[in-house]
């Protein structure tokens, strides 16, 4: 028979709380990356291989850990089950007098390694390449299991939102580079800046001397907006409030004033898509000018 154990937030276990310290809340480790809704799923060591399956494909699992009275026996997966069905012929299992799935599971166990909630994540790489997988907590104290995806999914929404930004400020100075000679920029940027730098001669004149709040008064400024419309598109305010938005993310997020949210994926995500069809269409522009 399965057991789910249900896995709410880890500093709500009393046992597992004690393991934090402040480098846990500060660095990112394991604990980080559990799932704070993670459902884990064990069956016990004489569950048969069929009912086990069934089990796994219904959930999406590809690996379960195999427990029994509180202590993990190890975990039985897709592979541990092939491994060992494969090492034996057709003549050996009619010999048996029985097929695989009717076997229990601890016939095909293999073993995780466990790493601590408060692991330093480098230190799991290894094991987690060689077994597609690691158990957290200990044997008489089974917290989590993590694969390869739960990692993926964590470092892409750590990673994410500082690329869609990186793409945004590249994006903002290609469309101004293309719309705009450099002498144009230079000009531009004096004419934009100088209160901000207080005098023209401490102006950043190149884009890649710019901070985003450069590109972004460049771009509102009513002077510029007559040569940046025709790639920018829409109206010089809807692009302006655009710019504000994805300023005041950008600020909040690297200066960690606060973590990012969902509606603050999903706003770098549509504004990063966004230029990025601007970014087509620029090149479709320059294009058919080239063959002119």
């Amino acid at each position: 028979m399965a057991i789910s154990i249900s896995n709410l937030r880890l500093l709500d276990n009393p046992s597992v709380a004690r393991d934090f310290d402040l480098a846990s809340e500060l660095f990112h480790r394991i604990n980080r990356i559990i799932p704070q809704d993670q459902t884990m799923l064990t069956i016990p060591p004489d569950c048969r291989v069929r009912e086990a399956i069934a089990l796994m494909r219904t959930h999406g699992y590809s690996q379960v850990p195999v427990v029994e009275h509180g202590e993990v026996l190890g975990v039985f997966s897709f592979r541990s089950f092939a491994y060992e069905a494969a090492s034996s012929t057709l003549e050996e299992w009619t010999k048996q007098r029985c097929s695989p799935g009717d076997l229990p599971v601890d016939e095909f166990l293999e073993q995780f390694e466990f790493a601590r909630v408060t692991e330093e994540m480098s230190r799991v790489f290894d094991a987690m390449d060689r077994d597609n997988g690691i158990l957290i907590g200990t044997p008489d104290r089974l917290i989590g299991i993590l694969t390869p995806m739960d990692f993926l999914r964590y470092l892409n929404k750590v990673a994410s939102p500082f690329v869609m930004v990186w793409e945004i400020e590249l994006a903002l100075r290609a469309l101004i580079s293309i719309a705009m000679t450099k002498e144009r920029i230079e000009e531009a940027s004096k004419r934009c800046l100088s209160s901000a730098y207080e005098g023209e001669n401490k102006v950043p004149t190149s884009l890649e001397e710019m901070t985003f709040d450069n590109y972004q008064s460049i771009i509102s400024h009513g002077e510029s907006w007559k040569e940046l419309k025709r790639f920018f598109g829409g109206t010089r305010t809807r692009v302006s409030a655009k710019l504000k938005q994805i300023g005041e993310i950008r600020n909040n997020l690297f200066h960690f004033r606060r973590e990012l949210i969902m509606p603050d994926h999903e706003i770098l995500s549509g504004h990063r898509n966004w230029l990025l069809n601007k970014i087509k269409q620029a090149e479709v522009h320059r294009k058919e000018e080239a063959h002119l």
